[in-house]
């Protein structure tokens, strides 16, 4: 294989930053510069020596620009072996390319859906020219980002590119191309003609684009390796930026504490305002709603002072200073709030370790993050599935019973059904004036759900209420929940056996509302 030399370079990129001073390098290495359009005029500029692409080509710019380095020279000079059939075709070799591509995703965050628009960000040649070279990296040296060159400008320097460079940056240029074409199938999946926004239509494939945003500190256990990925959505924000800069206070994030904060939020957007919730392992063990911040936590932190231990506190609104004294007595990992009040982050930022969040700057979007699918990885493959994004408080309530629940209840109904959708099934939840007293969580059958519940509620169980995820495939739920005084619960219905579980319910004085909805969450 003959040995790797320097003396062609093409050089098209869209974003210019550091060019000059590479190109400056490769001018003084006396590296022949081939480039395009913008880039050419900006090294001409600097007094750079280039060669423009038509001119190398012998082929003028075509459709407003479409082609211009789509030509056999180019791809022969990059793809050629360097062997004798490259010497008898006198191919003019081309040894390194330097190209970045039209910024597509910057349209996704600025919220453009015109497809004609979209259309014209969808790069064509600069895909084309990397991947060719990245195939060819054997021969040529192909970057795809000005983060390689520092690097880059390096080994010129030292006569040094290496073949194991050579083949880092081929590795990184069909990362960086095959991220780029699933941001424009996920994108163009999205959105119909028309720039709308389209339901999931069921695609037999799907190519999900997901950008590495953050290194953690280790995965579920410190065993394991682990980081936090964003996919591009269309908005002028993206909520991944919140966990790279909302916090203001404490340690890195771990895999585990990213789990909490997002289950946090995604029960405090079925909540009101000033609402509080107490996360453990992804589940509430507390949570209340009432008129102040500081009264909901008191609720939440007085319906399970055990097992807030070790957990995160969210809040869907400001922390002040008299929740902030509470808060810092206990050990807390995390705290989640819309803000944080001077004198608050003056008395928790006394811990040293404890992370505080701050989503003000994304309190437009946090609560809206639905998506179009969640994901979960599976034996030789993934599982893909629409969120369940439906909202308790707009589900249908039926009562299936003689007695129907007050004005009282069905609040507590509501907020029973809003926590139990995110509790790990088989799940139950107990319920008194908009204040979480049991949970029942991730048991193989129901009425042990149940029964852990109650047992944590205890005394406080009488004249609440229950919820469940799912149907009672017997009247036992029923029972146990009138031994302990509960006097109203709502749940789907859907059994084979609802008729039992409505006699019982009629024969021990207790309402029970059917929503049509079951909220299975594994």
């Amino acid at each position: 294989m003959p040995e790797y030399r320097l003396t062609r370079a093409l050089l098209s990129v869209y974003d210019k930053e550091g060019i000059v001073e590479l190109a400056k390098v490769l001018s003084e290495a006396g590296v022949e510069i081939i480039s395009t359009g913008g880039t050419y005029n900006l090294l001409y500029e600097n007094s750079i020596k280039c060669i423009k692409i038509e001119d190398f080509t012998n082929q003028k710019e075509i459709f407003g620009g479409r082609v211009k380095t789509l030509h056999t020279k180019i791809h022969s000079g990059i793809l050629s072996k360097r062997d004798r059939e490259s010497e008898e075709l006198d191919v003019d070799l081309i040894d390194l390319i330097v190209v970045n591509l039209y910024p597509f995703e910057d349209m996704i965050k600025n919220n453009v859906k015109d497809m004609s628009k979209l259309i014209e960000m969808i790069d064509i040649g600069g895909p084309t020219m990397l991947r060719a070279g990245a195939k060819n990296y054997k021969h040529v040296t192909v970057v795809p980002s000005s983060k390689y060159y520092p690097e880059l400008i390096e080994k010129i320097k030292n006569n040094g590119i290496d073949e194991n460079f050579r083949l880092k940056m081929a590795i990184e240029t069909f990362r960086t191309t095959s991220y780029y074409d699933s941001v424009i199938s996920k994108t163009l999946y999205s959105i119909d003609t028309n720039g709308e926004l389209l339901e999931d239509t069921g695609a037999q494939s799907l190519s999900i684009p997901i950008e590495k945003v953050l290194d953690l500190r280790y995965g579920e256990n410190p065993h394991q390796k682990a980081s936090y990925n964003s996919v591009p959505t269309f908005a002028d924000k993206n909520i991944s930026d919140f966990f790279i800069n909302g916090k203001i206070h404490g340690k890195e994030l771990s895999y585990n504490n990213i789990g909490d904060i997002s289950a946090a939020i995604r029960i405090l957007s079925d909540l009101d305002a000033n609402s509080c919730v107490v996360i453990k392992h992804s589940n509430p063990c507390g949570a209340a709603s009432r008129n102040s911040t500081y009264d909901s936590f008191m609720a939440a932190y007085e319906g399970d002072k055990v097992s807030i231990f070790g957990g995160i506190v969210g809040f869907k609104g400001v922390v002040e200073k008299q929740s902030a004294g509470v808060l810092s007595e206990i050990f807390l990992e995390i705290i989640v709030a819309e803000s944080f009040t001077t004198e608050a982050k003056e008395i928790l930022m006394k811990k040293k370790n404890i992370r505080l969040m701050e989503y003000d700057k994304w309190k437009d979007i946090i609560f809206e993050d639905s998506g179009l699918f969640e994901i979960k990885k599976a034996l030789g493959g993934v599982l893909i599935q629409e969120r369940d994004a439906s909202a308790p408080k707009n589900e249908q309530y039926k009562v299936v019973t003689k007695l129907a629940p007050n004005s009282e209840d069905i609040e507590d109904l509501k907020f029973a059904q809003a926590l139990v959708k995110h509790v790990k099934s088989n799940a139950i939840v107990v319920v008194r004036d908009k204040m979480l007293l049991g949970v029942g969580a991730g048991q193989m059958n129901r009425v042990t759900s149940a029964k852990i519940a109650l047992d944590w509620a205890g005394d406080r169980s009488k004249g609440a209420v229950v919820g469940s995820d799912a149907f009672f495939p017997m009247d036992d739920t029923v029972r146990l929940a009138a031994e302990r005084g509960i006097k109203s619960i709502v749940q789907p219905g859907g059994s084979i056996k609802d008729e039992d579980s409505i006699k019982a319910c009629d024969e021990l004085g207790i309402s029970m509302i059917f929503t049509g909805t079951r909220h299975f969450l594994h």
